[in-house]
C-alpha cells in the first residue's frame, strides 16, 4: 500500500471524513519534517533503483535465453518468474516512483484524473505479486503432491491461473478510484486525499485491503507449502527405506529419485520468495491495522515518529529482493548473461546463430543429409539438472 493514504499514515491515514476538516487538522497537515522527508526520498530512490536493476536483469536473462539459446518456450517456473518480475516492475514504476515524486513536491500536483490513476496503480503491484505467488504455489502443489494428475495439467492451465491473478488484482484496485480524489485540503492548497462518508469506512477499507492483499494469500501459501514439504519429507523417507533392497539390483547412477532435484530447487526458491514476502509485509500490515483500529494510536509516539513512516516505505522491499533470489536459484540465468555479454560474446553469438541455422536446415526436406556443426561447447552450457522442465 506504500503510504497510499498520502505521505504516511501518521495522521490517522490522512483519511478525513467528508465533514471533518477543522482548523486544527489543517495545521497538522501543513507541517512537515524536512529531515525525515530527505530520508524518505533517499529510501524510495534506493528501492526504486535496486528494483529496476534486479528485475531488469532477470527479464534480460529470460529474453537472452529465448533469443540466443534456442529456448523458444519458457518452462512453467520461468513463466511464473517472468510475471513476478513484471509485478515487481509495476510496483517500482506505479507505486515507488509516484511516491518518490510526491515526497519531493510534498503536495500532489497531477490533478483530478492523475490522482485516481496513481492511486489505482499504487495497489496493483502488491496485489499482483501476492496472487501470482498464490498461482505459483498451486502449480507447485499440484506438481509435487499429485504428480500423476499433473501430467494432464497443461501449461494452458498454469497460464490461465496467471491471467486470473491479473484480473483479480485489477478488480481489487478499483476501490482506490472511488476513495481518493483531488480536493482542497486547506484554502488554496490541493492534494490527492482519501475521504470516507462514514466513520467506519476507513476501518472497513483498511481491513479489507489487509485481508485481500496479505492474509488470504498467506493462508493459501501456508497450506500449500506445508503439504509440499510434508510430501517431500515422506518421499525422502520412503526412498531411504527402499534403498537397501534396491542396492543389489540398481547402481547409484541409475537410481531415480521420486521427486527430482529440479522440482525441489523450485520449491526452495519459492519458499525463499515467500519468506521475504512475509518479512517485508507483516510489520506494515500489523502496524496499519493497529493504527486504524486503536482509537488511541494517534497518541502513541511510534505512530508520530519517523519509525512508522519509514516502515510504510519498506513494504516494497520484497520487490528489491525477489530478482536476486531468482538469479541465485536459477544459475543458468546469470551464467547465460556472463557468457553472452562478455568479451567472448562474439563467439557465443556466432555459435548460437550456427545452431539456429542447423535447426532450420534440418527442417528442410533434403535427400542429402546435412552435416551437423560441432556444438558441444555451446550445448554443454545448458546441461545442468536445474533446467528440467517441470
Amino acid at each position: 500500500m506504500d503510504q497510499h493514504f498520502h505521505n504516511g499514515c501518521s495522521n490517522n491515514m490522512n483519511a478525513t471524513p467528508l465533514n471533518d476538516t477543522t482548523e486544527e487538522n489543517v495545521i497538522d497537515i501543513v507541517e512537515r519534517d524536512e529531515n525525515l522527508a530527505k530520508i524518505e526520498i533517499a529510501t524510495l530512490a534506493i528501492i526504486f533503483l535496486v528494483t529496476i536493476i534486479g528485475n531488469g536483469t532477470v527479464l534480460l536473462a529470460l529474453w537472452t535465453r529465448r533469443r540466443y539459446a534456442g529456448r523458444k518456450k519458457l518452462s512453467r517456473m520461468y513463466f511464473f518468474i517472468l510475471h513476478l518480475s513484471v509485478a515487481d516492475l509495476i510496483t517500482a514504476f506505479l507505486s515507488v516512483l509516484p511516491q518518490l515524486i510526491w515526497e519531493v513536491t510534498f503536495r500532489f500536483r497531477g490533478g483530478f484524473i492523475l490522482c485516481k490513476l496513481v492511486k489505482f496503480g499504487q495497489t496493483l503491484g502488491p496485489y499482483l505479486s501476492s496472487y501470482i505467488l498464490v498461482a505459483t504455489a498451486i502449480d507447485r502443489h499440484q506438481a509435487i503432491c499429485y504428480p500423476l494428475t499433473y501430467c494432464s495439467w497443461t501449461s494452458r492451465r498454469s497460464k490461465a491461473m496467471v491471467w486470473i491473478a491479473w484480473g483479480v488484482s485489477l478488480s481489487f484496485c478499483i476501490p482506490q478510484i472511488e476513495i481518493f480524489t483531488y480536493q482542497e485540503v486547506e484554502v488554496g492548497t490541493w492534494d490527492c486525499w482519501a475521504t470516507f462518508s462514514e466513520n467506519w469506512g476507513e476501518r472497513a477499507y483498511v481491513t479489507w485491503y489487509s485481508i485481500s492483499v496479505f492474509i488470504v494469500p498467506l493462508i493459501v501459501l501456508i497450506v500449500t507449502y506445508t503439504s509440499i514439504c510434508r510430501e517431500i519429507w515422506q518421499s525422502s523417507v520412503g526412498e531411504l527405506s527402499t534403498r537397501p533392497r534396491q542396492a543389489s539390483t540398481r547402481s547409484p547412477e541409475t537410481r531415480v529419485p521420486l521427486i527430482s532435484r529440479a522440482k525441489i530447487n523450485t520449491v526452495k526458491q519459492t519458499i525463499a520468495v515467500i519468506v521475504m514476502y512475509v518479512i517485508c509485509s507483516t510489520p506494515f500490515i500489523f502496524a496499519l491495522l493497529w493504527a486504524t483500529w486503536d482509537p488511541h494510536a494517534a497518541d502513541i509516539p511510534f505512530f508520530k515518529g519517523p519509525e512508522f513512516t519509514i516502515l510504510t516505505l519498506l513494504y516494497s522491499l520484497n520487490s528489491c529482493v525477489n530478482p536476486w533470489i531468482y538469479l541465485a536459484f536459477n544459475r543458468e540465468l546469470p551464467r547465460l548473461l556472463l557468457r553472452h555479454y562478455t568479451v567472448s560474446s562474439n563467439n557465443y553469438r556466432t555459435t548460437a546463430e550456427n545452431l539456429r541455422r542447423v535447426q532450420i536446415v534440418d527442417n528442410i526436406p533434403n535427400n542429402n543429409p546435412v552435416e551437423r556443426h560441432p556444438l558441444t561447447k555451446f550445448t554443454g552450457l545448458f546441461s545442468t539438472s536445474d533446467q528440467i522442465r517441470n
